[in-house]
């Protein structure tokens, strides 16, 4: 049976511009235009001061594993 492919990561630049990292799940790797992206799911801001779920792709520049 293989592994869970889901991954712990660390999002950089989130989308509520909060200049913190936020906790996200790693859910899958792609080659894009200007690199390899990481598809992740993670908690932030929107709409003001409420949470929301988020799910994005993003350079893997913005995801690191601490």
């Amino acid at each position: 049976m293989d592994a869970c492919p889901a991954r712990h990561c660390w999002v950089g630049d989130a989308v509520d511009a909060d200049g913190v990292k936020r906790p996200g799940l790693l859910l899958e790797w792609r080659r894009g235009e200007a690199g390899w992206e990481g598809l992740v799911v993670y908690v932030a801001r929107v709409r003001g001061q409420r949470w929301g779920l988020v799910q994005e792709w993003l350079a893997s520049a913005q995801l690191t594993p601490r």
